[in-house]
């Protein structure tokens, strides 16, 4: 029988049971669900965020609890946000279809192949909702969850990439706010990768949200635990060992860099010919993938961003007078642009307390310039 290759790297894990060592977050997500605790999880796009999320709902539905996932990546409009919250809440149980049409049937709204439309007239074609009509559909939604909970149960709400309100309309955090604060029944995780955005919507004394959510971040993946779920699912060989310590080692916890490389040891392993080279080609092989995504990326970097990213990846503090002084700029330019990618969520500290870039393949990709 075929199986394939373990190693997704492409896609969030479908199940929790595939997941490497983030037992304490789900007992954090649990807990707080159990206590109607809102929690807002904040870590790096591609770094397990949405199979965290996916594994915590799985867990919530096989105790009986209703769940939903609402994914708020890329919305540009209030209709987008409307559109999405329509695809989540569908996911609840106690015939969510039926109520949501009902809701919608009465504020003149359909879905149809190109989203929610208004009626503008008896049997006359419809136009797309205007952003005062999708805020009356988002407010009328949301109060959804709310009313299933009704019933004294627990409705779990995932709301991943929160932060991406804030790009389709600066306000409607507050109309979230508004409905959410009044539900008793219902436990939400709001979830996000931009760190600077999230903090914006929870930590910021004048956003709506200020305060009414318990932080959590993921941390890199242990190396221990990572090496045994890698070997253990790499073909046998008699270089499975070692090249599986050295992808993992060089991956340094990063949930997709890690799946990335596994994937691509997996493919080299399956030639009985591979020997102790097969790391070192595994990691030529993922570079090559990468590569127009990391052109990209230094494309988009500003010259201090640059200069920075640089420093680090070639082992030096970017605010040092060397690299200040080597770029022409001033050490506290220097340090306001650390400052800047830190809370973009780009660095992370070492074990030794000193700065690194988030992304491994990218560190080397600048080494290798």
């Amino acid at each position: 029988m075929v199986t394939g290759n373990p190693f997704d790297y492409q896609r969030p894990l479908v199940s929790g049971v595939s997941l490497i060592d983030r037992g304490f977050e789900l007992d954090v997500l649990q807990r707080a669900a159990a206590d109607r605790v809102a929690i807002r999880l904040a870590s790096p796009r591609r770094f397990g965020k949405t199979s965290l999320l996916r594994a915590h709902l799985e867990l919530m539905r096989e105790a009986g609890h209703r769940t939903c996932y609402v994914d708020l990546d890329r919305v540009g409009t209030v209709a987008d946000v409307a559109d999405r919250l329509v695809d989540g809440l569908r996911q609840l149980p106690v015939d969510p279809q039926r109520r949501i049409e009902r809701r919608l049937s009465r504020l003149g709204v359909s879905v149809g192949t190109g989203g929610l439309t208004i009626q503008v007239a008896p049997r006359g074609p419809g136009r797309a909702l205007g952003a005062d009509e999708a805020r009356s559909v988002v407010r009328d939604l949301l109060a959804l969850p709310g009313e299933l909970g009704a019933d004294g149960g627990l409705t779990v709400v995932a709301m991943d990439e929160f932060q991406d309100l804030l790009t389709a309309d600066d306000r409607l955090d507050g109309v979230f706010r508004s409905v959410i604060q009044h539900q008793v029944g219902v436990a939400y995780v709001f979830a996000g990768s931009s760190a600077s955005l999230m903090r914006e919507l929870f930590s910021d004394r004048e956003r709506p949200f200020y305060g009414q959510a318990r932080p959590l971040e993921l941390p890199p993946l242990p190396e221990d635990e990572t090496f045994v779920y890698v070997r253990d699912r790499l073909p046998r060989h008699p270089q499975r060992e070692a090249a599986a310590a050295a992808v993992v080692q060089f991956a340094a916890g990063h949930p997709q860099r890690t799946m990335l490389l596994a994937h691509h040891l997996y493919d080299g392993l399956e030639d009985p010919a591979a020997d102790e080279t097969i790391a070192a080609a595994v990691l030529d092989v993922a570079l090559a993938e990468m590569e127009d995504v990391f052109v990209a990326m230094w494309a988009n970097l500003d010259r201090g961003e640059r200069a920075a990213v640089v420093a680090l990846a070639d082992g030096f503090s970017p605010a040092s007078r060397r690299v200040a002084e080597e770029h022409g700029t001033a050490r506290s330019t220097m340090q306001r642009v650390v400052e800047r990618l830190e809370a973009d969520g780009q660095l992370v500290l070492r074990d030794d307390g000193r700065l690194r870039l988030l992304d491994p393949l990218f560190t080397e990709w600048l080494r290798r310039r």
